[in-house]
């Protein structure tokens, strides 16, 4: 039988590797978010420089959702009738640009931590008058679909929010 002394050692062991394996999946978390998310200042010029070269993967088509008269989204055909891409998309991508800040941010989701979340996907942002809420994007669908073009903002205040998978 071991003695109370091997049951203290036992114990502060498993307590510092519980410890150490938090500060490594903290450690995790931050390369995570740093790999995915990229924030810098910009002039508008290199903005609509940057939401161009993005856009020109996609030429001339059309976005799943535009934003009608009340800036709600609708979509601009039904997801179900599109047909299956050829390939898989690995990520969506959201870029967002705010002319007041002078800040350009750009967001990579892999679809793998997509599909572990809820199946709906919701992307929000509130302080420009739309709501990105309402595309209710269903990351499946998206799947489905291949590589688009979800949804291209222009707003008259000069914000501009692009979102699309690749």
């Amino acid at each position: 039988m071991a003695s109370k002394k091997t049951w203290i050692w036992i114990i502060v062991a498993c307590l510092g590797m519980g410890v150490m394996s938090l500060f490594g999946l903290a450690a995790a978390g931050v390369y995570f978010v740093a790999s995915h998310i990229d924030t810098e200042r910009v002039s508008s010029a290199e903005a609509m420089r940057a939401f161009d070269d993005a856009r020109a993967e996609f030429k001339e088509m059309k976005p799943l959702f535009e934003l009608d008269n009340s800036e709600r989204a609708q979509p601009t055909r039904v997801l179900r009738e599109i047909p299956s891409g050829t390939t898989r998309p690995d990520d969506l991508w959201i870029m967002a640009w705010d002319p007041d800040d002078g800040r350009m941010l750009k967001i990579s989701l892999p679809f793998w931590m997509l599909r572990m979340g809820r199946r709906n996907l919701d992307v929000h942002h509130d302080e420009t008058g739309f709501d990105l809420e309402d595309l209710d994007l269903d990351v499946e669908e998206l799947e489905r679909i291949g590589p688009t073009l979800v949804f291209d903002l222009r707003a008259p205040e000069g914000e501009r929010v692009l979102v699309w998978t690749r």
